[in-house]
C-alpha cells in the first residue's frame, strides 16, 4: 500500500479501521501527522507490540489514547499509571480494562478528576472504594464530584452511603 499518495485524513481514515493489516498500522505508526498515530494508539486491533512502542511516545496525546486503549495490556497499564500527565493517568483509570491493582495505586492520585474516574469504575472492588471514601474525606477539601462517584458506585457499601449522607449530604442532594 502507498500511503505516500493518501492525504492525512485518507491515514486517519486508515488508521481508525480495524481491518487495516498490522504492517500498515506499523507504518502508519511513524507517521509526523499526531492525528494518524493518534488513530493507530486507539485502534482496537493494533498489535501489542506497537501499542507498547506508542506507549514511549513524546505526546501526552498518543499515551492516552493507549490508555483507553482495551487491548493495552496490564503492565503497559501499569507503566502508564506512572504517567507524568495527569490526562493519561486519567485514560487508564476510564479503561473498562484496567485492573483492581491499578486502580487501587490511581485512588490517591494527586488530580481529582482521575480520582473521580477510579469512584465510577465498575470494577473499583467495595475495599478500593472504602480506602477512596477514607483518603476523600481526610483532605482539607475533599471534591464534591469524587464523592459523588464514590456514593452513586454500586459497589460502595452501603455503611458508607449512610456516612456520606451524613457528612455529604447536601454534595449528593
Amino acid at each position: 500500500m502507498d500511503l505516500g499518495n493518501m492525504s492525512q485524513d485518507e491515514k486517519k481514515d486508515l488508521a481508525e479501521d480495524i481491518d487495516t493489516p498490522e504492517d500498515v498500522l506499523w507504518e502508519l505508526a511513524q507517521e509526523g501527522n499526531y492525528w494518524v498515530r493518534s488513530s493507530v494508539a486507539d485502534n482496537p486491533s493494533t498489535p501489542e507490540d506497537l501499542l507498547r512502542e506508542l506507549a514511549k511516545d513524546d505526546n501526552g496525546g498518543i499515551r492516552a489514547n493507549v490508555a483507553f486503549n482495551g487491548n493495552t495490556p496490564s503492565d503497559i497499564l501499569g507503566d502508564l499509571a506512572k504517567d507524568k500527565d495527569w490526562n493519561v493517568r486519567l485514560y487508564v483509570a476510564e479503561n473498562p480494562s484496567t485492573p483492581e491493582d491499578i486502580l487501587r495505586e490511581l485512588a490517591k492520585d494527586e488530580d481529582w478528576s482521575v480520582r473521580s474516574y477510579v469512584a465510577e469504575h465498575p470494577k473499583a472492588s467495595s475495599k478500593i472504594l472504602v480506602m477512596m471514601f477514607e483518603y476523600e474525606k481526610s483532605l482539607r477539601e475533599p471534591n464534591e464530584l469524587v464523592i459523588r462517584a464514590l456514593y452513586e458506585n454500586e459497589n460502595l457499601p452501603a455503611f458508607v452511603k449512610r456516612v456520606i449522607e451524613t457528612l455529604f449530604g447536601e454534595i449528593i442532594a
